[in-house]
């Protein structure tokens, strides 16, 4: 199965233009949908949390995603 990315080659163009660097862009859809699936595998734990480490990625943006989706 080929994974197709979530933005195309035309559209990052797009945001180089108009965005100074340097940025990231993150797969919002995709971070939810592993923290589901981390969740799920893990569900016959009932004292299951997975912590993420803020230093992997300081982003307020990114820690709310896995806040709203149960991480710690």
């Amino acid at each position: 199965m080929q994974k197709i990315p979530f933005l195309t080659l035309d559209k990052v163009r797009e945001i180089v233009k108009t965005y100074p660097t340097p940025w990231h862009i993150y797969d919002e859809k995709g971070i939810r949908e592993n923290a589901k699936r981390l969740n799920e595998a893990f569900s016959w734990n009932k004292g299951f949390k997975e912590y993420f480490a803020v230093k992997a990625t300081p982003s307020p943006f990114i820690m709310n995603i896995l806040m709203e989706c149960g991480c710690g």
